[in-house]
């Protein structure tokens, strides 16, 4: 008996292999840029000064206050945060996802003269 599937073109095994090395690039790229640019200290658009990064010491990790510290800091101070939130917005969106409190996040607005 024939199997019915034997019409359907099969992706060649390098162009598999292509492609997720060229996922894997970007996703490794990302990362080093992310952890290795500088932080930015304050955020224009929301006027506000962002985290401080948390200075170690071993009574602050083992409380646990070094790290909900460090993780408040490493989140709010990304390297180009607005740009990475409008991205993550405009994907989400794209796929059909709307956030729960009604809030978009919009790109900058233009400079209106009067």
């Amino acid at each position: 008996m024939k199997d019915k599937n034997n019409n359907e073109k099969k992706t060649p095994r390098g162009l598999l292999i292509f492609n997720i090395a060229v996922i894997l690039a970007v996703f490794t790229g990302i990362t080093v840029f992310i952890n290795t640019a500088p932080r930015p200290t304050v955020s224009e658009e929301e006027q506000r000064e962002l985290a401080k990064c948390p200075k170690f010491t071993i009574e602050s990790y083992f409380s646990g206050e070094f790290t909900e510290k460090f993780s408040e800091y490493y989140n709010d101070a990304v390297p180009m945060r607005s740009t990475w939130k409008l991205i993550i917005s405009e994907f989400r969106d794209k796929l059909g996802f709307k956030p729960d409190d009604g809030v978009d996040i919009v790109g900058p607005l233009p400079d209106i003269e009067e």
